[in-house]
């Protein structure tokens, strides 16, 4: 899917909660099997994290991400297919088309989407056209969306506190509370408190 370009808002006060844990942030990552699924929502099941129940009515069931800081008025997740929010009818996806599955949820989900993030992130990746894979690769991030963004060398625009351009281009690394570029075969060191959003730039 194509669309205009995500923004993500890193506000001041979200990066000060972020800071003490992005250093520690770690991926889970598991394989399913698409051949064995009908439906999204029985692919979706298997997934480490998510709480899915099947029904056979036209909605095809309910999913919602576990482990979210409060249970109370849980909502669905926010899915994000190809790097594009999709707001179409989750059921109409099929697994057989799905190459990779990530779960965002907590810090890592409200840095990148906000609010709408609140309740989880699920981002599902697919083949493209590409030659298919016999495993699908699922992933959970508990921490921050920065380890995210380098376990799947997404392409960024940051930009600073006065809305400036201050680089562009893959995260190499973090130490610390700094972001790590390589620009002209040279590092460049970009603090986070200095970082007001990032824009993913869509390939």
């Amino acid at each position: 899917m194509k669309n205009s370009k995500q923004i993500i808002s890193l506000t001041f006060c979200s990066l000060f909660f972020l800071i003490p844990t992005i250093t520690s942030a770690q991926a889970e990552a598991n394989k399913i099997t698409p051949g064995t699924y009908k439906t999204i929502y029985e692919m979706l099941r298997d997934v480490p994290g998510l709480d899915v129940k099947i029904t056979n009515d036209r909605s095809g069931g309910t999913i919602t991400v576990r482990g979210i800081s409060s249970l109370k008025n849980q909502k669905p997740p926010l899915f994000v297919i190809d790097g594009t929010i999709y707001s179409g009818d989750i059921g109409s996806i099929n697994p057989q088309d799905v190459e990779d599955i990530s779960v965002l949820k907590d810090a890592a989900s409200t840095s990148i989407y906000g609010g709408q993030g609140a309740f989880g992130v699920i981002l599902i990746t697919t083949k493209k056209g590409t030659t298919p894979k016999n495993n699908v690769v699922v992933s959970n991030y508990n921490k921050s969306a920065y380890t995210y963004f380098i376990e799947h060398k997404t392409p960024l625009k940051v930009f600073g506190l006065s809305e400036e351009i201050i680089v562009e281009g893959v995260i190499k690394e973090q130490r610390d509370s700094t972001l790590v570029f390589i620009k002209k075969k040279k590092e460049l060191l970009v603090p986070i408190k200095n970082i007001k959003k990032v824009e993913m730039i869509p390939q």
